[in-house]
């Protein structure tokens, strides 16, 4: 008798199992557009709508010291070393950003450049990043300041960084003696770029500093940098109300490799709920992985969403970077860095942070690509994207490519090339590429209508 009743249950379950795959099929659709049809100059943009690029100060600035290059060092990685010198270069720079007509910069202060011993603050530093956000005004061009972009200081590395909770107030400290210096003449801030991405590299994966490997401090860190970013919200709000503050996500999309599959629904659902709606959770509800943290429900004014491409997921999924690889349809372009191009996915990833009810910045989107080949397309798809979410009552104020020139891609070193403009790393001579030029003309087609 038991033994039909247990024969019963499993065949009742397995039923169950295929019913839910079926309508899991339906309620996750992984649209695909037939792109030849679809006019991608037939884009329009609200007149106060901001054209911008982004960068990060590790990326860029050269010659720091910091978890980065500490991490470099340990791992016999390629080194950042001067990057694009943009710390002696800037003024240049920030031409660039001119003669493309941007109306936006998006980019990240070093904390190790201002306080690179504990306790021991560099006001010389700080006045430099004064003076970028002046000419910056004077250019007309909105600062976008982001906090922490992956880097800090190593000596905070040492003590933990995120993963103890107790170094958390560190954090808020450095984020509120640069809010105090700047926030009269800055409006928009993000505390944290891509939270589930600086947890998942460094902490599973092991790609990024510290280089270790656990799921226990992953979920930790995932949660403290909430935790943080929550504290750093409440504390600068209250300080100056009518500041805006947000928070950079990555948004990937992570889809089953076979769409039929018993197997790859659930870990392509479980993925999913890991890097987007664990988070997404905490901040509308102030729970966030089995732990309560209360002041991160509502701690937004805007979300910044970067986006790039979705994973095909299934059972055999990678737990190293050296088995990291990127399946793709048989239709769509891998590109440089080994994802597809999915263009089809930003409107999923707008859908999926539309509920928060903030508006939207997109505060990261490009794609590695050397040859200048495939970002005219990449460029015009994307744009495309945004110019009907809009139309359809989302509400997106800004889009920031990345990224404004060629830099150091973390963990890729300089073999990516992102840049709008590229960078010879040996003379430092900046270089449009045809999808700069492609760029502004869209911004000046835009703004003059």
């Amino acid at each position: 008798m038991w033994e039909y009743l247990l024969i019963s249950a499993i065949s009742g379950l397995i039923a169950f199992k295929l019913a839910l795959i079926l309508y899991r099929r339906r309620k996750y659709p992984e649209p695909h557009y037939e792109w030849g049809n679809i006019d991608l100059d037939e884009i329009s943009f609200p007149d106060n709508f901001l054209w911008g690029a982004a960068t990060a100060a590790h990326q860029i600035e050269g010659n720091l010291s910091n978890n980065w290059t500490a991490h470099e060092e340990k791992k016999n990685l390629e080194k950042s070393g001067e990057a694009c010198n943009h710390w002696n270069l800037w003024k240049d720079d920030f031409q660039m950003l001119t003669d493309l007509g941007l109306t936006s910069y998006r980019f990240s202060i070093e904390w190790s450049r201002l306080e690179p011993e504990e306790g021991s603050w560099n006001n010389d530093a700080l006045d430099v990043y004064s003076q970028m956000i002046d000419d910056l005004i004077s250019r007309g061009i909105r600062p976008t300041v982001t906090l922490h972009h992956f880097s800090h200081p190593v000596w905070w590395e040492e003590k933990g960084g995120f993963a103890d909770e107790n170094n958390l107030n560190d954090f808020l400290n450095y984020s509120e003696r640069v809010f105090d210096a700047l926030s009269d003449r800055v409006d928009v801030w993000c505390t944290i770029n891509e939270p589930t991405v600086f947890s998942t590299m460094g902490y599973t994966l092991g790609q990024f500093p510290p280089g270790k490997r656990s799921i226990r401090l992953t979920l930790k860190v995932m949660r403290n940098l909430m935790r943080g970013h929550a504290m750093v919200y409440r504390l600068l709000k209250s300080k100056r109300p009518d500041v805006r503050i947000g928070i950079a996500k990555n948004v990937t999309l992570f889809d089953p490799l076979n769409r039929w599959s018993p197997i790859d629904w659930p870990v392509s659902r479980l993925l999913d709920w890991l890097w987007n709606g664990a988070w997404r959770k905490g901040i509308m509800t102030g729970k966030m992985l089995f732990a309560k943290i209360p002041e991160a429900k509502d701690s937004l004014d805007f979300v910044g969403l970067n986006y790039y491409t979705h994973f095909l997921t299934g059972l055999f999924m990678p737990t190293s970077t050296e088995e990291l690889e990127f399946a793709k349809r048989s239709h769509e372009v891998a590109t440089e860095f080994g994802y597809p191009m999915y263009a089809e996915g930003f409107r999923r990833a707008i859908e999926f942070i539309a509920p928060l009810n903030v508006p939207i910045e997109i505060t990261e989107n490009g794609v590695a690509d050397a040859q200048d080949s495939l970002r005219p397309e990449h460029l015009k798809r994307h744009l495309w994207i945004i110019s009907e979410a809009i139309k359809d009552g989302y509400d997106i104020r800004s889009y920031h490519h990345w990224s404004l020139m060629d830099n150091f891609e973390w963990a890729e070193g300089y073999s990516m090339r992102f840049g709008l403009h590229e960078v010879d790393f040996n003379t430092q001579e900046r270089t449009l590429r045809q999808s700069g030029e492609l760029y502004r003309s869209i911004i000046r087609n835009s703004t003059s209508k």
